[in-house]
């Protein structure tokens, strides 16, 4: 019975360290903030506590440390911007999990520490041993990795806490649907998408719900003309393309990179970790708002009128 109870405990915690590693992370920190702590992290140890055989150097020193933080900055760069746009699936904002923060956390900490271990055998003139490497790799251990995994969890749960309390703000001022105030504002004419093919889509601008790029086509939702039934449509033209056959509609708007959405069809807005999900009227389908356009809904959102882009 107690082996049972074991097994079933440890499965427990098994799941639960699945769905911690699993659950969605924010990608909120800016890149450059990325690039610019370990450096000056690094920077600060060396020239402060001067390990490594630094404090013999006579002169110098300031340049010396200088170049270390230098090769951190370099690391970083590559985390921040050269990973992300050779996989920008795995690096994608909606794929991105506190499992994943925490290993390119410890991977960029690795990285640095060959960087610095190298740099320093070759400037002390040591052999870059393993013995010196572990050296290295202890201080990085020391000064990053529990302040960096904390600070991952506390960003996380600030993150969280901050889009639900935008999220109920967003919904106290969602405008009322099919009223008059809102109806004078939409455009009766219909959009027209068309790609470089001869297929076209046509559908009145109040009707329409939602866009999203899939490869070389967008599929459009909207609602049927005579009975409100919802009805999805694949369209081969480009999100680029799509955007601009909305350009004239201001209630219509790029909420993701890959989504295009009406907010006068929006009844609630749901907050999460990397952003918010909108949910529409006529549809069962939750609408992902990213980082990146997030401010431009909330703007349009918090307007009643939508006033003009």
């Amino acid at each position: 019975m107690k082996n049972e109870e074991r097994r079933m405990m440890i499965g427990i915690m098994s799941s639960r360290w699945t769905a911690w590693w699993r659950s969605a992370y924010p990608a909120a920190i800016p890149s450059w903030k990325v690039v610019v702590v370990p450096a000056v992290i690094v920077f600060f140890v060396l020239y402060g506590l001067q390990p490594f055989g630094i404090a013999q150097i006579t002169s110098g020193k300031l340049w010396v440390t200088l170049g270390a933080a230098g090769i951190s900055a370099a690391v970083s760069s590559l985390f921040a911007w050269g990973l992300p746009h050779v996989f920008p699936r795995y690096y994608a904002e909606e794929h991105w999990t506190l499992g994943k923060e925490v290993l390119s956390t410890l991977e960029l900490l690795l990285l640095i520490t060959v960087g610095v271990w190298l740099y320093v055998a070759w400037l002390t003139g040591m052999m870059p041993d393993v013995r010196l490497f572990f050296l290295v790799l202890l201080w990085v251990l020391i000064l990053s990795v529990f302040p960096i995994v904390l600070f991952a969890m506390w960003n996380r749960n600030i993150q969280l806490a901050r889009h639900l309390r935008e999220a109920t703000e967003m919904n106290q001022r969602l405008p009322v649907q099919s009223s008059p105030e809102t109806d004078a504002i939409c455009p009766t004419e219909p959009l027209l998408f068309a790609g470089s093919t001869k297929e076209t889509l046509e559908v009145d601008a109040s009707l329409f719900l939602y866009a999203e790029a899939e490869g070389n086509y967008v599929h459009f939702h909207y609602l049927s003309s005579k009975d409100n039934r919802p009805i999805g449509k694949l369209v081969r033209l480009t999100m680029k393309q799509a955007e601009a056959a909305v350009d004239s509609c201001p209630y219509v708007i790029r909420c993701h990179r890959a989504f295009l959405v009406n907010l006068h069809r929006v009844t609630k807005v749901d907050g999460n970790l990397q952003g918010y999900r909108l949910r529409l009227e006529g549809c069962g389908t939750e609408v992902p708002v990213s980082r990146a356009y997030a401010k431009a809904v909330k703007k349009l959102m918090k307007n009643s009128r939508y006033a003009a882009k």
